[in-house]
């Protein structure tokens, strides 16, 4: 019956082109002590009888993840069969190894494999390109993440791929200078994630439209006229929002869309330079608990708004404890900067998640109301953006499938609605009636009694 069962089973895989081979797409067990054996072994009959049987094979995806205890002479076997005509390979491999794998740059030194090839994804393994390597003619996504490649080996390896547009980097060692070269002339997004050891990314890809970057933020763009969309977040959560009043014109001029987070505390009193974002529709900016004292001043954001006057939407995403929360005292006038003349005749939608009675942030609230014309919609949410599970912002779908809102501790309960006191005696009523005006407090139903 076993030999029936397996015969059965090799003769259902046989002749399919489009292989996505896993624990689950086989159906393993994991309550059974021995299912990581018999992920590789099925793994090895399928790959094995398709090798054999000549089947031409279009997609391959390998997630061996979960063993630990692979040897490379299963792999080297199983990457035979990427031949002419695999479009598409995926090799997922367990972080933590005794040996880290070194995935052979032969497999895609035959110019006729290397040519069809349109998407290629590593994970968890070493990759050294080198000149044998043979043209990438058709690759156009390329995601390395946790794999050990050198600055030289990435260039070999770019330099082959001219037709690639979609460039994922993340947790990379061997890399201090990313350089993006100017053959990459179709490259549209490039994210570049958690390479500690990077410390200078230079861009020379003149269709880039979306730059993600977590890193040490020293960016060199060479033609950045097609950049629209720009997301940044330091790995050590310092600097970044005085870097990006000062960078952000030189290397972004055209940018649309822009995400920033930061954590540490910050220079408040940096200006803005004369060079503005004039292009710049959509901002979001998140603070995040700073490793100190909690003391920025979220005001000084009020230069990125004078700075954008086609801005249309503004988010600004407070997490808790990333502000200093200062009692409600004193009247209306404390919480009103003077001479300020700059005016935002194009931002429509402002929504601010985890407002606090924090000063500051009371004091760039009220700035908004009162010098923007053309404002249309204002929403400020008390709790983090964890309630309100039917509303259309920050909502999280564990919360909407369980049916309650995320739990909010006994201190951030009472500090909600001492915001919501804030909010209804120094704002409100500084609300111009063409405003759609929301407070969203702690859920009645979720935190009442609380």
């Amino acid at each position: 019956m076993v030999w029936r069962n397996s015969q059965r089973f090799r003769r259902s895989w046989r002749s399919y082109s489009s292989l996505i081979l896993s624990e689950r797409t086989l159906g393993l067990d994991r309550k059974t002590e021995e299912w990581k054996t018999h992920l590789i072994d099925k793994v090895d009959k399928i790959l094995t009888n398709h090798y054999h049987n000549g089947v031409k094979v279009k997609t391959l995806k390998l997630d061996i993840g979960p063993c630990r205890d692979i040897k490379a002479s299963y792999l080297d076997r199983w990457l035979r069969i990427i031949k002419p005509g695999i479009q598409e390979f995926s090799l997922l491999l367990p972080l933590v190894v005794n040996k880290i794998y070194s995935f052979p740059c032969s497999v895609l030194s035959n110019e006729a494999a290397a040519s069809s090839i349109q998407s290629l994804s590593l994970f968890g393994c070493a990759f050294h390109p080198t000149s044998i390597l043979g043209r990438l003619r058709r690759l156009k996504s390329l995601s390395l993440r946790y794999v050990h490649v050198t600055e030289d080996g990435l260039g070999h390896l770019l330099s082959k791929s001219s037709a690639l547009e979609w460039l994922e980097i993340e947790a990379c060692s061997g890399i201090i200078c990313l350089k993006i070269p100017c053959t990459l002339q179709q490259l549209k997004f490039l994210s570049v994630q958690k390479c500690e050891m990077v410390k200078v990314v230079e861009i020379d890809a003149p269709r880039l439209c979306s730059f993600r970057y977590c890193g040490t933020p020293v960016i060199y763009v060479r033609n950045s006229s097609q950049l629209k969309n720009v997301d940044i977040s330091p790995v050590n959560l310092s600097g970044i929002l005085s870097y990006a009043r000062f960078s952000l014109p030189s290397i972004a001029q055209n940018v649309e869309s822009l995400t920033l987070l930061a954590g540490r505390i910050e220079n408040a009193n940096t200006p803005m330079l004369p060079s503005k974002l004039p292009h710049l529709k959509n901002l979001k900016i998140s603070l995040v608990k700073p490793w100190s004292s909690p003391n920025y001043d979220v005001f000084s954001l009020v230069s990125f708004l004078d700075a954008s006057p086609a801005l249309e939407s503004f988010v600004l995403r407070v997490e808790q404890d990333a502000m200093m929360h200062d009692p409600v005292v004193g009247d209306d006038t404390e919480y009103r900067r003077q001479n300020l003349e700059c005016r935002n005749n194009s931002l429509r939608k402002v929504m601010i998640t985890g407002f606090c009675s924090a000063k500051s942030l009371v004091e760039l609230t009220v700035h908004i109301l009162e010098r923007t014309h053309s404002l249309e919609r204002f929403t400020l949410d008390i709790t983090y953006g964890y309630d309100r599970r039917t509303c259309n912002i920050a909502k999280f779908p564990i919360a909407r499938m369980i049916g309650q809102c995320w739990s909010l501790s006994k201190r951030a309960l009472e500090e909600a609605h001492r915001a919501v006191e804030t909010a209804d005696r120094y704002i409100k009523g500084r609300v111009p009636s063409s405003v759609q005006f929301e407070v969203l407090g702690p859920c009645p139903r979720c935190h009442i009694g609380k």
